[in-house]
C-alpha cells in the first residue's frame, strides 16, 4: 500500500481474500447472533409482563386466576435475572458484530479486478491484480518449470476506498 492518502490503495491477491473472508465471517455471525438476542430479549419481556401480572392485575382484579404461585417467586426472580444478563450480553455482542459489518461493508464497497495466471506445461496457477491490456488467453511469460503461462481467469474482489487525510 502507499503512503499517500490521496492515492488509490494497492492490495495483495491474499490481502483481498483475507478481507472477502473477514466480511463473510461477520455476515454468518451476524445472522446468527441478531435473532438469538431478539428471541432472549422478547422472553425477558414476557417475564417481566408475568411478573406485572402476578403482582400488581391480581391485585386491583381479585378474580383473575393464578397463574405463578407465590412459592415459586424466589426462582422466578432468578430466570429473570439470569434472562436479563443473557440477554443484553447477546445484545451488545449482536450489536458490536453488525457496527463492525456495517463499518467494513461502507468502507470496502469497491472492488478490483484479480488476473488468474495459469501454466500449459505444469498447471501451476498464479494470481496478480489486473493490469492494461490483460484479458483471458493473453501469454504473459514462463513458468517456473518453463512452459508457457495465459491468463485463464479475470474476476473481481473487494477493495477498500481511498483514505481521508483524516486518517
Amino acid at each position: 500500500m502507499t503512503n499517500e492518502p490521496w492515492s488509490e490503495p494497492t492490495w495483495s491477491v491474499e490481502q483481498l481474500r483475507k478481507l472477502g473472508l473477514r466480511i463473510k465471517s461477520l455476515v454468518r455471525v451476524n445472522k446468527v447472533a441478531s435473532p438469538i438476542s431478539s428471541l432472549l430479549l422478547s422472553i425477558f419481556m414476557l417475564e417481566i409482563g408475568l411478573l406485572i401480572y402476578t403482582y400488581f392485575l391480581q391485585g386491583l382484579l381479585p378474580g383473575l386466576p393464578v397463574i405463578l404461585p407465590v412459592e415459586w417467586m424466589p426462582s422466578f426472580y432468578g430466570l429473570l435475572v439470569l434472562t436479563f444478563m443473557i440477554s443484553m450480553v447477546v445484545y451488545v455482542v449482536a450489536g458490536s458484530i453488525h457496527d463492525r459489518l456495517s463499518f467494513l461493508l461502507e468502507r470496502y464497497n469497491k472492488v478490483a479486478v484479480v488476473v488468474k495466471l495459469r501454466c500449459e506445461k505444469c498447471g501451476r496457477t498464479d494470481e496478480r491484480t489486473w493490469s492494461k491490456d490483460d484479458y483471458v488467453f493473453k501469454e504473459e511469460g514462463t513458468c517456473a518449470c518453463g512452459g508457457h503461462q495465459i491468463i485463464s481467469q479475470v474476476y473481481l474482489m473487494p477493495l477498500p476506498l481511498k483514505k481521508s487525510l483524516a486518517e
